[in-house]
């Protein structure tokens, strides 16, 4: 298409229109895990920020995305995100903004992937409450919201390692959740098998959306570092649809992660407003 033609992240121009993790980071200076590839963000929201295209091909329709294409995809961002935990970034979030409606700049499908030296807001808040739960009850909040919405009307369905539910109150429009059910808190210690599970059932569900007439979507994965939840966290993800109107500010770390992307600082801003006062 005409679109795809100016596309930055498309094959023919990803190579010279995106730059390159520098070598003391990674050597090869992209990472590429089956047709997914890595690199770093130019404007970037974190300590390390890494875009994710996970797959070469420039279709939107999210009906159309396979579990291979998002496994790739979410593999790869492990991948970034294990290096990043390795030079001292052990927080991480995985978002995902498809088209403008939900605050994408570029069109072509790809998750953007953060990791720092301290949590996103809303892992931290969801880290205290999931500590508080399991110091009064003796057990893991997760492990009873799986039991008590297993047999509930909100229950859709499961796929390897992942139960996967619609929230008692819903932050977006059809949302849903994936929780990893076998004790994992942080994506870097799932293997294969179920980030295949995990790619197999956002796949389900987007294809669910565009059958409801969905066409975008924000997506954040919630990750912790295991030495950081004791017991008490778990691996989940959240996803909703978009409203149908074109453009909008509120993009995965504003609405999953409770925290707003800048790309200007107050300093510079406020010295360009000043000379209108």
């Amino acid at each position: 298409t005409e679109i795809a033609k100016g596309c930055p992240f498309c094959p023919e121009k990803l190579e010279g229109s995106t730059p390159s993790f520098t070598p003391d980071f990674y050597q090869s200076g992209r990472i590429r895990v089956g047709k997914a590839v890595v690199f770093p963000n130019m404007y970037p929201l974190s300590s390390m920020h890494g875009v994710v295209v996970f797959t070469p091909e420039h279709k939107l329709e999210i009906g159309r995305y396979s579990q291979e294409e998002l496994a790739d995809g979410i593999m790869a961002s492990a991948a970034f995100l294990r290096l990043a935990y390795q030079k001292g970034c052990p927080y991480h979030f995985l978002g995902w903004n498809h088209l403008g409606q939900a605050g994408a700049s570029i069109l072509h499908p790809h998750f953007q992937a953060l990791a720092g030296r301290s949590p996103a807001s809303s892992l931290r808040e969801c880290l205290a409450a999931s500590k508080e739960y399991h110091s009064r009850e003796s057990r893991s909040f997760w492990d009873d919201l799986l039991e008590s919405e297993a047999s509930s009307p909100r229950y859709i369905g499961r796929t390897r390692g992942f139960c996967w539910v619609a929230p008692w109150a819903p932050t977006g429009t059809c949302e849903a959740i994936g929780i990893f059910e076998d004790g994992a808190a942080s994506l870097l210690e799932l293997s294969e098998r179920f980030i295949l599970g995990l790619a197999d059932g956002i796949s389900r569900i987007l294809r669910g959306y565009w059958g409801m007439g969905l066409r975008s979507v924000t997506m954040g994965v919630f990750s912790l570092p295991p030495e950081s939840v004791q017991d008490a966290f778990r691996l989940h993800v959240r996803i909703m649809g978009r409203s149908r109107s074109i453009g909008c500010d509120r993009a995965f770390l504003e609405l999953y992660g409770w925290e707003v992307g800048l790309t200007e600082f107050p300093e510079e801003y406020a010295a360009a407003l000043r000379g209108f006062f």
